[in-house]
């Protein structure tokens, strides 16, 4: 029997009198499956994402890992989340930033589900990280405590070639161990030999939902 981890149901948000950024989206995510989440900017991508966080109102309905995203709490420990930007302050070590996450998630800075090497010094200060090195420890944060379902947006956006490997490699690992991931992306490309299925965003709505190309090189 098939378990879903994410379900969203007939899914709409709508900014003031704009059009509705998500036009009843429906999605059902197997559990232990990468997913990715596609489509140009402004197809809706990064607001499903923040509706399954439940850190975004909207209609309808989304559960995860059976419960609703009004679970508060209950709900945050079951996710692991990746916005596009985090703003970390720049005096603070590698190991702090862990650390103060860690001690709101209620788990050990060293239960963040990367491997050796992945980070940086960590006692070097985050005012002093390359772009990449930031994301690999965002990247670390949100995969502490290891969550049963990890929503990234754009996780490799600053990344060179070696880097984008070192995180496709960890989430597989993520995946492997039976967590869930959901990765928003503004290419399909981007994400070719990484995930299991593919799920295109066009205007709110889902236009294309198809296993994911299989065999393909994800860094070109």
């Amino acid at each position: 029997m098939t378990t879903l981890a994410v379900v969203a149901r007939d899914v709409y948000k709508r900014y003031g009198r704009r059009a509705p950024v998500l036009a009843g989206v429906d999605l059902e995510v197997e559990a232990g499956s990468i997913v990715a989440l596609a489509g140009s900017n402004g197809s809706g991508k990064s607001t499903m994402l923040r509706c399954i966080a439940g850190i975004a109102r909207f209609e309808g309905n989304i559960e995860v890992c059976g419960r609703p995203t009004t679970a508060g709490r209950e709900l945050r420990r079951n996710i692991g989340y990746l916005p596009q930007s985090v703003m970390l302050p720049p005096h603070a070590t590698v190991f702090e930033s862990l650390a103060f996450f860690a001690r709101l998630r209620g788990v050990a800075p060293s239960s963040t589900a990367v491997p050796p090497g992945f980070l940086p010094d960590r006692n070097a200060r985050i005012g002093t990280l390359s772009g990449g090195q930031r994301q690999r420890l965002t990247l670390a944060i949100a995969l502490l405590g290891r969550p049963p379902v990890v929503l990234l947006d754009e996780p490799v956006s600053n990344l060179d070639a070696a880097g984008r490997e070192a995180v496709w490699a960890t989430l597989r690992e993520v995946r492997d161990d039976g967590a869930t991931v959901l990765i928003a992306s503004p290419s399909p490309a981007d994400l070719a030999g990484v995930g299991d299925r593919t799920v295109l965003l066009h205007e709110g709505r889902i236009v294309d939902d198809s296993p994911a190309v299989k065999g393909a090189d994800p860094n070109g």
